[in-house]
């Protein structure tokens, strides 16, 4: 299928953003090259976005099992169950299972040694409540794959207008540093350093990186118009945050700037867990 098929199996809101969200994971998704016929196990699927494209590479003799935490009513300006209906009734649906509301740090789910070809963890890494909770979670994928593959936005910058969306991102995790119950996007700030400390303490063998760059990616700018849109109201919120911090982070979000800001690329890497 053509990126345009793929994109028709998809509920949209806006046939742009989507052709350029689906262009980007399609980019993550050549570079692991997932194979056709890959068991596929992808965590973090939220509406689908990625699932469609591993589901589209796997082929009709493949399969993707995707998970994600949030309940099926999550989600805005349809939920993530509205989403991955409609996927499932596409012509790709019948090569996907999705489990939603499904917790696999709280044993929700579990699956036996090496069942998997490959497992999928694609810009769902700041979502984690840790350090420590995203390595419980890449000891299991790793336990249950061949092969375990990564994507996350990339902070080290090669390009000034990029500094908007870095800001952004580092000021939200800030201030999530103080939270114990969050919704947010941005809950811990985890770097390609952070990753490869954990490959490297437990031994797994890490394959190629690269950093893949989409410039047209909307995610700087939704990422820059919260945290501008947020930031007095999260501060406002008895976080026990310290006063000089606050007044910092204040400083710091007059710093990002929407106009002319460009997406980082997504650091991109797997390793092999046999």
């Amino acid at each position: 299928m053509n990126l345009e098929e793929i994109v028709d199996c998809m509920l949209l809101t806006n046939q742009e953003i989507q052709q350029t969200q689906t262009e980007h994971r399609i980019k993550l998704v050549d570079f692991w090259e997932i194979k056709a016929g890959d068991r596929v196990l992808e965590v973090g699927c939220g509406q689908g976005d990625t699932t469609a494209v591993l589901a589209n590479a796997v082929g009709p003799n493949g399969f993707v099992q995707a998970i994600d935490i949030a309940p099926e009513t999550y989600g805005a300006p349809f939920t993530i169950g509205d989403a991955t209906n409609h996927i499932k009734n596409s012509v790709l649906g019948d090569r996907i299972d999705f489990k939603l509301a499904t917790d696999i740090l709280q044993g929700d789910i579990s699956f036996s040694d090496k069942s998997f070809d490959v497992a999928i963890l694609s810009h769902a890494s700041w979502y984690f409540g840790s350090k420590e909770e995203l390595t419980r979670m890449l000891v299991l994928l790793s336990k249950w794959a061949k092969r375990v593959c990564y994507a996350e936005w990339n902070p080290q910058i090669t390009d000034v207008k990029q500094s908007a969306h870095l800001l952004a991102v580092l000021t939200q995790a800030s201030y999530e540093a103080f939270k114990t119950n969050t919704q947010s996007n941005i809950r811990t700030f985890i770097s390609p350093f952070d990753l490869k400390e954990i490959i490297a303490e437990h031994n797994w063998k890490i394959g190629a990186e690269a950093s893949i760059y989409s410039e047209k990616m909307q995610d700087s700018r939704w990422e820059i118009e919260y945290t501008k849109d947020f930031i007095t109201k999260e501060l406002e919120a008895d976080l026990g945050v310290p006063a000089k911090f606050k007044t910092f982070l204040q400083s710091q979000s007059q710093l990002i700037q929407l106009e002319d800001s460009l997406p980082m690329a997504s650091y991109c890497t797997s390793w092999r867990t046999e």
